[in-house]
């Protein structure tokens, strides 16, 4: 699958098979999130792949959006310190999250080329799952993703036209 399929084939996916990934494809997955670029070189973000049942279904109960993910087979869940990148001197803004971002979307572009599917979870108990993982204070748990194959086929989600979202020159959209 070359980049551009890549990119038009991953899914959002809350459903998944029995069927569990192959550890060497996980990590071959996690080498790709570890050569996406950040700030200044840093590498601050870290994987915790959930596999074993028991910990998977606290993972599962720590997101608590209902019976979403229930099926997941694998959970991985990012963290980063927020020392673990830079900071804008000029703007103040911390990159961690920034940094989080590129590393998680190489993690699920990864994932689509495997054949797997993902969904970036953003809402959960993080201190649950700080404390089912037993990470240390100093992180920040980001972002958590199911990963598997999928139960069914998918279809796009729409999207903005091109025109709604790109201008050049200066911006031309709602003000």
């Amino acid at each position: 699958m070359d980049f551009y399929e890549v990119i038009k084939k991953r899914r959002s996916v809350r459903s998944f098979s029995e069927k569990i990934p192959p550890l060497e494809v996980v990590e071959k997955i996690i080498d790709t999130a570890r050569l996406a670029p950040t700030w200044a070189n840093m590498q601050g973000v870290e994987y915790i792949i959930v596999r074993e049942p028991d910990k998977v279904n606290y993972i599962w109960q720590a997101i608590g959006q209902g019976n979403k993910f229930r099926s997941a087979p694998i959970f991985i869940v990012g963290i980063i310190s927020e020392r673990g990148s830079g900071q804008n001197a000029k703007s103040g803004l911390q990159y961690f999250m920034v940094d989080f971002g590129i590393c998680f979307d190489h993690l699920i572009l990864a994932a689509t080329a495997e054949g797997l599917v993902t969904c970036w979870i953003g809402y959960f108990d993080e201190k649950k799952i700080k404390e089912i993982l037993e990470i240390p204070n100093k992180f920040r748990v980001i972002g958590i993703t199911p990963l598997g194959y999928a139960k069914k086929d998918y279809e796009p989600t729409p999207r903005k036209n091109l025109e709604k979202i790109m201008y050049y020159e200066k911006y031309k959209g709602k003000k």
